[in-house]
């Protein structure tokens, strides 16, 4: 008697997508989604190498085109010995550091308990003070520039790196607030109260059991902070008078004139002054994605 046999369906047969198996459909997405990384990859950092490229040979993009290896074998060194033994440029990176990480420190340190207070404690006038920092940040760093310039000059701190400290702490402490807030309302209230119990005190608690939990968040508060203040232009530029106590971006701005560039030392410059942030964000990165990670995660 005939009986009725049913085939076993076999992986590779499945037909999907244009014919396609489903096998062969996964190995083409994923070859699609690495084209697509790895573009994008390209496209952001095409900028640091043209950095490159003008920096050792003054070429125009045409020419790289046409000779994509002739930048390498005409290098020249010029407009590094230039930035390095004839401009301030090694007193602008030495200021800048200064600055830079005295900002981070302070305004971390202040941040890090006015974002607690704000996201944690409950108090009157908490959501009016937590909006009026967000106000502040709607104003342009040029309309608040000539005020500080002129208070100061009135307190003798004027063309100091200390007064520039002062005025990057001022713009960089809103955003660190507000960065570090969104972390602080997700950890549960009950880890304060449990301290408590234990016979700790509220600063106790926050000391011995919250800042341990936020040291990921408030390591990536304080390096946007330090870029934030690295890369700022106009309170330098308005704070500062004398070229020896400039910082980078105010200081190299004047190789920029009217008649004449020199695309090699700018370049140079930028390489020199970027290369610090691409190091700190290559060894903090992990610390950067574990923050934001928490930070974005409801508990």
């Amino acid at each position: 008697m005939a009986t009725d046999t049913q085939a076993i369906p076999d992986e590779e047969s499945d037909t999907g997508f244009l014919g396609l198996s489903e096998r062969q459909v996964e190995h083409g997405k994923r070859i699609g989604f690495h084209a697509v990384l790895w573009s994008l990859i390209a496209v952001i950092l095409f900028p640091v190498f043209w950095m490159v490229v003008v920096s050792v040979n003054q070429t125009g993009f045409g020419a790289f085109v046409d000779d994509p290896i002739g930048w390498a074998t005409n290098a020249d060194l010029s407009g590094y010995y230039q930035v390095w033994n004839e401009s301030d440029f090694r007193y602008w990176f030495q200021n800048s550091l200064i600055v830079s990480l005295g900002a981070t420190v302070l305004s971390t340190a202040v941040c890090t308990l006015g974002a607690y207070s704000i996201g944690r404690l409950r108090y009157r006038g908490r959501t009016a003070m937590a909006t009026f920092l967000l106000v502040t940040q709607m104003f342009p760093a040029i309309l608040i520039a000539i005020p500080l310039f002129l208070v100061f000059r009135d307190f003798g701190l004027f063309n100091t790196l200390t007064g520039l400290v002062i005025a990057y702490v001022a713009f960089t402490l809103p955003f660190a607030i507000w960065m570090l807030r969104g972390f602080y309302e997700n950890l549960p209230e009950s880890l304060e109260e449990a301290a408590m119990i234990d016979g700790s005190t509220r600063f106790g608690a926050v000391v011995r059991v919250i800042l341990p939990l936020s040291a990921p968040a408030i390591a990536t508060t304080a390096i946007f902070t330090w870029v934030l203040a690295w890369n700022e232009f106009v309170f330098a530029l308005v704070l500062i008078n004398d070229s020896e106590k400039q910082t980078l971006p105010p200081g190299m701005g004047q190789w920029i004139g009217q008649q004449a560039l020199n695309w090699d030392m700018i370049m140079a410059g930028a390489l020199g002054a970027t290369i610090p942030m691409l190091v700190v964000f290559f060894l903090l990165q992990s610390y950067i994605v574990k923050g934001l990670a928490e930070g974005a995660v409801k508990s």
